[in-house]
């Protein structure tokens, strides 16, 4: 089994268009503008040039499945139809908690082709790790375009 080797978020080119999505707290008072409660990520997306093309905002338990978050498809879909290249997100745990939605986001990543990015960890759902082997993370990043994961056999 191969393990990923660490790739910088840069990898992804300035320009590249992505989707923002968050899964906050249905407690949390929402705000007018969810771009207020998402200022970390969109910050860390300015930085790297990319351009947001679309938020979308559950108000959900983490703990939830995808399957029952209103938003999350059309996240899906803007890169799906070729509105965006990737997803960005404050965290992992916001994009898959559940086992079956890691396997499911990481078989939609292959087949989209697209990219997953968050400001504090950078874990390709679609690797796993080697018993014994330690913790490797990367960029989910676009084929050879933008260029290749290097992995460690």
């Amino acid at each position: 089994m191969s393990d990923v080797v660490e790739v910088p978020p840069q990898r992804v080119p300035p320009g590249t268009r992505v989707v923002v999505y968050a899964c906050l707290s249905p407690e949390a008072v929402p705000t007018a503008a969810p771009e207020r409660e998402l200022r970390g990520v969109l910050r860390y997306v300015n930085e790297r040039g990319w351009i947001p093309v679309a938020t979308f905002v559950d108000r959900a338990s983490v703990l939830s499945s995808r399957a029952d978050r209103t938003e999350w498809p059309k996240a899906l879909a803007a890169v799906e139809e070729g509105r965006a290249d990737g997803i960005v997100a404050p965290s992992m745990v916001m994009i898959w908690f559940h086992q079956e939605d890691r396997d499911s986001f990481a078989n939609w990543l292959d087949a989209s082709r697209a990219f997953v990015s968050t400001p504090g960890t950078h874990t390709d759902p679609r690797r796993r790790r080697a018993v014994g082997s330690l913790r490797a993370q990367t960029v989910a990043a676009p084929p050879l375009a933008t260029g290749s994961k290097r992995r460690r056999r």
